[in-house]
């Protein structure tokens, strides 16, 4: 995948992360709750974490390993990522965040439509997993909007938390077995 793609939903422009939204990245995941649902987010989040974020998931885009989209909102600047990460050769995994202010509102699923829309007609991509953790329920309905089908659960260590904590995994097009070996949310 050589640039990065700029897709266009009723509210949203979504858009390969840019130096600029550091700051507005660490507000948003900065928060306990919202960092708290995250697999690989540290909280507390510092700006060095965010400006992290944005070199790696520009290299991503680089080198055909992931496809991030910040979720830039016309008055509100950036509210939200939604991302596709490779395992192995043919699997994607979709992960997601909103800030807080923002939740409930459809941006998450939103923009996961666009996304997944994207990379099935455009870059061919079929199989995919997602995940998480079992007290966020309200992501598990994304996924469901998704099409994707409850799997299982497994323990996944997330960053925020420091601990071991139950996870749902989710499939579409993927053994079940995979979904289950591949947490990274």
């Amino acid at each position: 995948m050589a640039d990065p793609v700029l897709l266009m939903t009723e509210r949203l422009v979504l858009r390969a992360p840019q130096p600029r939204d550091a700051a507005q990245i660490t507000d948003r995941i900065g928060v306990k709750d919202v960092a708290w649902n995250l697999g690989r987010a540290p909280y507390p989040y510092a700006l060095k974490d965010a400006e992290d974020f944005i070199v790696r998931a520009n290299k991503g885009w680089a080198d055909n390993s992931s496809c991030v989209f910040m979720l830039e909102h016309p008055k509100d600047g950036v509210i939200g990522c939604t991302g596709l990460d490779r395992h192995g050769e043919k699997y994607w995994e979709i992960g997601y965040w909103v800030g807080k202010p923002w939740w409930g509102q459809g941006f998450v699923t939103e923009s996961a439509i666009a996304v997944m829309n994207w990379a099935q007609e455009e870059m061919g991509y079929s199989e995919f997993v997602s995940g998480h953790f079992t007290d966020n329920p309200a992501s598990g309905k994304v996924l469901k909007k998704l099409g994707f089908e409850p799997v299982g659960t497994v323990e996944h260590m997330g960053a925020a938390r420091g601990v071991l904590t139950p996870a749902l995994r989710y499939t579409k097009g993927v053994p079940a077995e995979i979904a289950l070996q591949t947490a990274t949310h």
